[in-house]
Protein backbone atom coordinates (compact mmCIF):
# COMPACT_ATOMS: atom_id res chain seq x y z
CA UNK A 1 0.00 0.00 0.00
CA UNK A 2 1.46 3.33 -1.06
CA UNK A 3 0.28 5.68 1.67
CA UNK A 4 0.76 8.90 -0.27
CA UNK A 5 -1.21 7.50 -3.18
CA UNK A 6 -4.01 6.43 -0.84
CA UNK A 7 -4.18 9.90 0.70
CA UNK A 8 -4.33 11.44 -2.79
CA UNK A 9 -7.10 9.03 -3.82
CA UNK A 10 -9.26 9.30 -0.72
CA UNK A 11 -8.90 13.01 0.06
CA UNK A 12 -11.25 14.17 -2.72
CA UNK A 13 -13.73 11.43 -1.83
CA UNK A 14 -13.87 12.68 1.78
CA UNK A 15 -13.92 16.39 0.97
CA UNK A 16 -17.21 18.06 1.82
CA UNK A 17 -18.82 14.92 3.25
CA UNK A 18 -20.34 14.45 6.69
CA UNK A 19 -18.63 12.12 9.20
CA UNK A 20 -20.96 9.19 8.57
CA UNK A 21 -20.30 9.34 4.86
CA UNK A 22 -16.53 9.57 5.41
CA UNK A 23 -16.67 6.46 7.59
CA UNK A 24 -18.82 4.69 4.99
CA UNK A 25 -16.34 5.51 2.22
CA UNK A 26 -13.41 4.42 4.42
CA UNK A 27 -15.15 1.13 5.18
CA UNK A 28 -15.74 0.49 1.50
CA UNK A 29 -12.22 1.41 0.43
CA UNK A 30 -10.00 0.19 3.30
CA UNK A 31 -12.34 -1.41 5.84
CA UNK A 32 -10.10 -4.33 6.78
CA UNK A 33 -7.27 -1.93 7.72
CA UNK A 34 -9.30 0.35 10.00
CA UNK A 35 -9.19 0.61 13.80
CA UNK A 36 -10.24 3.27 16.29
CA UNK A 37 -9.25 4.39 19.78
CA UNK A 38 -11.32 6.40 22.23
CA UNK A 39 -11.26 7.75 25.78
CA UNK A 40 -15.00 8.52 25.57
CA UNK A 41 -14.70 12.29 25.50
CA UNK A 42 -17.51 14.15 23.80
CA UNK A 43 -15.83 14.13 20.38
CA UNK A 44 -15.26 10.41 20.77
CA UNK A 45 -18.93 9.91 21.62
CA UNK A 46 -19.94 11.81 18.48
CA UNK A 47 -17.63 9.71 16.33
CA UNK A 48 -18.81 6.50 18.00
CA UNK A 49 -22.42 7.44 17.26
CA UNK A 50 -21.60 7.50 13.54
CA UNK A 51 -19.50 4.33 13.78
CA UNK A 52 -22.41 2.57 15.51
CA UNK A 53 -24.64 3.27 12.54
CA UNK A 54 -22.11 2.73 9.75
CA UNK A 55 -19.35 0.31 10.83
CA UNK A 56 -20.09 -1.21 14.28
CA UNK A 57 -17.61 -4.08 13.81
CA UNK A 58 -14.51 -1.88 13.61
CA UNK A 59 -12.02 -2.69 16.43
CA UNK A 60 -12.25 0.12 19.02
CA UNK A 61 -9.55 0.32 21.70
CA UNK A 62 -9.85 1.94 25.12
CA UNK A 63 -6.48 2.39 26.81
CA UNK A 64 -6.71 1.76 30.55
CA UNK A 65 -3.88 3.89 31.92
CA UNK A 66 -4.82 3.13 35.53
CA UNK A 67 -5.64 6.81 36.11
CA UNK A 68 -9.05 7.30 34.50
CA UNK A 69 -11.82 9.19 36.27
CA UNK A 70 -14.65 7.06 37.64
CA UNK A 71 -17.03 8.95 35.33
CA UNK A 72 -15.01 7.81 32.31
CA UNK A 73 -15.07 4.17 33.38
CA UNK A 74 -18.83 4.26 34.03
CA UNK A 75 -19.46 5.76 30.60
CA UNK A 76 -17.32 3.08 28.97
CA UNK A 77 -19.43 0.36 30.61
CA UNK A 78 -22.65 2.08 29.56
CA UNK A 79 -21.53 2.37 25.91
CA UNK A 80 -20.32 -1.23 25.86
CA UNK A 81 -23.64 -2.44 27.26
CA UNK A 82 -25.99 -0.37 25.12
CA UNK A 83 -24.27 0.26 21.78
CA UNK A 84 -23.10 -3.22 20.76
CA UNK A 85 -19.71 -2.04 19.52
CA UNK A 86 -16.46 -3.99 19.22
CA UNK A 87 -14.76 -2.22 22.16
CA UNK A 88 -11.60 -3.78 23.53
CA UNK A 89 -9.60 -2.64 26.56
CA UNK A 90 -5.81 -2.53 26.44
CA UNK A 91 -3.23 -1.36 28.97
CA UNK A 92 0.47 -0.77 29.60
CA UNK A 93 2.98 -3.45 28.73
CA UNK A 94 4.37 -3.16 32.27
CA UNK A 95 2.79 -3.77 35.68
CA UNK A 96 2.16 -0.87 38.06
CA UNK A 97 5.18 -1.92 40.13
CA UNK A 98 7.40 -2.10 37.04
CA UNK A 99 6.26 1.35 35.95
CA UNK A 100 7.09 2.79 39.37
CA UNK A 101 10.52 1.17 39.19
CA UNK A 102 11.02 2.40 35.65
CA UNK A 103 9.67 5.94 35.99
CA UNK A 104 9.73 6.72 39.71
CA UNK A 105 6.85 7.77 41.93
CA UNK A 106 4.37 10.32 40.58
CA UNK A 107 5.81 10.13 37.08
CA UNK A 108 2.76 12.02 35.82
CA UNK A 109 4.14 15.01 37.71
CA UNK A 110 7.90 14.51 37.39
CA UNK A 111 8.16 12.97 33.93
CA UNK A 112 4.77 13.38 32.24
CA UNK A 113 5.92 12.76 28.67
CA UNK A 114 7.41 9.42 29.56
CA UNK A 115 4.47 8.53 31.80
CA UNK A 116 2.11 9.14 28.88
CA UNK A 117 4.33 7.14 26.59
CA UNK A 118 4.43 3.96 28.69
CA UNK A 119 0.83 4.13 29.93
CA UNK A 120 -0.93 5.31 26.78
CA UNK A 121 1.16 5.59 23.64
CA UNK A 122 3.13 2.35 23.73
CA UNK A 123 0.06 0.09 24.25
CA UNK A 124 -1.63 1.52 21.19
CA UNK A 125 1.31 1.57 18.81
CA UNK A 126 2.07 -2.04 19.77
CA UNK A 127 -1.28 -2.94 18.15
CA UNK A 128 -0.70 -1.10 14.92
CA UNK A 129 0.64 -2.77 11.83
CA UNK A 130 2.43 -0.83 9.11
CA UNK A 131 -0.77 -0.68 7.05
CA UNK A 132 -3.18 0.02 9.94
CA UNK A 133 -5.41 3.06 9.38
CA UNK A 134 -6.43 4.89 12.54
CA UNK A 135 -9.92 6.41 12.83
CA UNK A 136 -9.56 9.45 15.09
CA UNK A 137 -11.97 11.94 16.72
CA UNK A 138 -9.49 14.83 16.36
CA UNK A 139 -10.85 18.23 15.30
CA UNK A 140 -9.11 21.33 14.02
CA UNK A 141 -10.61 23.61 16.66
CA UNK A 142 -9.37 21.55 19.63
CA UNK A 143 -5.88 23.04 19.83
CA UNK A 144 -3.13 24.72 17.84
CA UNK A 145 -1.41 21.34 17.46
CA UNK A 146 -4.45 20.02 15.58
CA UNK A 147 -5.43 23.15 13.65
CA UNK A 148 -4.19 21.89 10.26
CA UNK A 149 -5.35 18.27 10.29
CA UNK A 150 -7.08 16.88 7.25
CA UNK A 151 -9.76 14.26 6.76
CA UNK A 152 -6.94 11.82 5.93
CA UNK A 153 -3.24 12.25 6.48
CA UNK A 154 0.02 10.51 7.31
CA UNK A 155 0.96 11.35 10.89
CA UNK A 156 4.35 11.78 12.55
CA UNK A 157 4.78 8.01 12.95
CA UNK A 158 4.05 7.46 9.25
CA UNK A 159 0.67 6.02 10.30
CA UNK A 160 -2.38 6.70 8.16
CA UNK A 161 -5.09 8.53 10.08
CA UNK A 162 -8.67 9.40 9.13
CA UNK A 163 -10.42 12.13 11.14
CA UNK A 164 -14.09 12.31 10.10
CA UNK A 165 -14.74 15.22 12.51
CA UNK A 166 -11.72 17.20 11.28
CA UNK A 167 -13.75 20.31 10.35
CA UNK A 168 -16.45 20.05 13.02
CA UNK A 169 -16.59 22.54 15.89
CA UNK A 170 -17.24 22.07 19.58
CA UNK A 171 -20.69 23.61 19.05
CA UNK A 172 -21.53 21.15 16.24
CA UNK A 173 -20.52 18.21 18.43
CA UNK A 174 -22.68 19.31 21.35
CA UNK A 175 -25.61 20.03 19.05
CA UNK A 176 -25.29 16.48 17.71
CA UNK A 177 -25.12 15.05 21.26
CA UNK A 178 -28.18 16.94 22.46
CA UNK A 179 -30.21 16.41 19.29
CA UNK A 180 -29.64 12.65 19.48
CA UNK A 181 -29.76 12.41 23.29
CA UNK A 182 -26.35 10.73 23.40
CA UNK A 183 -24.69 9.79 26.71
CA UNK A 184 -21.56 11.72 27.61
CA UNK A 185 -19.03 12.08 30.41
CA UNK A 186 -20.70 14.07 33.20
CA UNK A 187 -17.40 15.84 33.93
CA UNK A 188 -18.10 17.92 30.83
CA UNK A 189 -20.87 19.60 32.82
CA UNK A 190 -18.27 20.56 35.44
CA UNK A 191 -16.09 22.53 33.00
CA UNK A 192 -13.82 19.70 31.90
CA UNK A 193 -13.84 20.16 28.10
CA UNK A 194 -11.02 17.62 27.61
CA UNK A 195 -10.75 14.61 29.90
CA UNK A 196 -7.71 12.40 30.32
CA UNK A 197 -6.03 10.94 33.41
CA UNK A 198 -7.22 12.47 36.69
CA UNK A 199 -3.77 13.62 37.95
CA UNK A 200 -3.26 15.62 34.75
CA UNK A 201 -6.76 16.99 34.06
CA UNK A 202 -8.34 20.11 35.54
CA UNK A 203 -11.49 22.13 34.91
CA UNK A 204 -11.13 25.33 32.90
CA UNK A 205 -12.84 28.68 32.93
CA UNK A 206 -16.11 28.68 31.03
CA UNK A 207 -15.37 29.20 27.34
CA UNK A 208 -11.68 28.53 27.84
CA UNK A 209 -9.41 26.69 25.41
CA UNK A 210 -10.43 23.06 25.11
CA UNK A 211 -7.11 21.56 26.21
CA UNK A 212 -6.00 24.24 28.68
CA UNK A 213 -7.00 22.00 31.57
CA UNK A 214 -4.53 19.30 30.61
CA UNK A 215 -1.06 19.26 32.26
CA UNK A 216 -1.61 22.68 33.82
CA UNK A 217 1.64 24.55 34.41
CA UNK A 218 3.59 22.42 31.97
CA UNK A 219 4.59 23.08 28.38
CA UNK A 220 2.44 20.18 27.23
CA UNK A 221 -1.00 19.88 25.63
CA UNK A 222 -0.72 16.45 23.96
CA UNK A 223 -0.22 13.01 25.49
CA UNK A 224 1.84 11.82 22.52
CA UNK A 225 -0.71 9.62 20.76
CA UNK A 226 -0.96 12.18 18.00
CA UNK A 227 2.72 13.19 17.90
CA UNK A 228 5.39 11.13 16.21
CA UNK A 229 8.36 11.61 18.54
CA UNK A 230 9.21 9.28 21.45
CA UNK A 231 10.50 11.19 24.53
CA UNK A 232 13.89 10.41 25.98
CA UNK A 233 14.02 9.13 29.55
CA UNK A 234 15.72 11.35 32.11
CA UNK A 235 17.02 8.13 33.67
CA UNK A 236 19.03 7.07 30.64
Amino acid sequence: MNKKDLVSRLSPLFEGNEPGEIISIAQREVGDKLMMSTAFGYSGIVLLSFVKDVFPDIPIYFIDTGYHFEETLKLRLKIMKEWNLNIQMIGPQHTAAELTELLGAEAYRNNPDLCCYYRKVEPLIELMQEDTIWLSANRRDQSITRSNIGAIEIDGRAQLKISPLYNWTREQCWTHIRKNDLPYNLLHDQFYPSIGCYPCTNPVDKGGDERSGRWVGLDKIECGLHIGSVPESRNE
